[in-house]
């Protein structure tokens, strides 16, 4: 019974290590806030080369309002995605950059939403 329970313990614990996303959540979002922006972001691989994206709200002729919450999906989920961070703004502000940036010699697909009021 024991070697049966430490056999599930172990097999647990392999599809936790494999199915290991990048994912980031800045914020919190409330019941009255509405998704301001959705940006599907992609990069393919490139041999020994670490690919980068910086995205921008709002974009060019729109209009910023107060962003509440700030959710990047990793579409990876075998632990080669990418990575998030925060270069400007953000929650509380009404404009941020994001940064997107692969591991070497992976490509990157995120999925990031921007909710506010």
């Amino acid at each position: 019974m024991k070697s049966l329970v430490f056999a599930g313990v172990l097999v647990s614990f392999a599809v936790l290590v494999y199915s290991q996303s990048h994912n980031i959540t800045w914020g919190y979002k409330g019941p009255y806030d509405v998704l301001l922006n959705r940006t599907i972001a992609v990069k393919s691989s490139s041999i020994l080369q670490v690919r980068t994206m910086d995205l921008t709200y709002p974009v060019k002729g729109q209009i910023g309002r107060n962003i509440s919450a700030i959710h990047v999906t990793d579409q990876y989920i075998n632990g080669k995605g990418g990575y998030a961070s925060l270069l400007k703004g953000g929650v509380g502000y009404n404009h941020t950059v994001i940064h997107l940036k692969s591991q070497r010699g992976n490509g990157f697909s995120f999925i990031v939403e921007i909710y506010g009021r």
